[in-house]
């Protein structure tokens, strides 16, 4: 598994969770939690199936993730919603709608 983290995340600090399909790379997405051997966040995992996109629906998009890996990624929602509930906002049109506004406004 070491072999497999390494070439995905050449050679950058992977932190592990108490989840074993999701870690943390420095460097990557921003530090937001990934699913392992990939850069696919789990945020958009949680987005998809909040949209009600079913776990097959997921898989079909994401033909590299397994179901496992899907269900993990749910589960860390799950288990760490405060935080992932910040992620998911600070990535929310309705976030960065002001922002927009404004430098549209500043910069016509």
């Amino acid at each position: 598994m070491l072999d497999v983290i390494d070439a995905s995340y050449q050679n950058k600090t992977v932190e592990r969770t108490d989840h074993p399909h999701v870690v943390r790379v420095q460097g990557v997405a921003g530090g937001e939690p990934i699913i392992l051997g990939t850069r696919i966040m789990v945020r958009t995992v949680v987005e998809q199936y909040q949209l009600g996109n079913a776990i097959e629906e997921i898989l079909w998009d994401y033909p590299q993730l397994s179901s496992a890996q899907i269900h993990d990624a749910l589960s860390y929602y799950h288990d760490n919603k405060e935080e992932m509930n910040n992620l998911l906002a600070q990535a929310s049109y309705d976030h960065w709608q002001p922002l927009i506004e404004k430098l549209s406004h500043e910069y016509p």
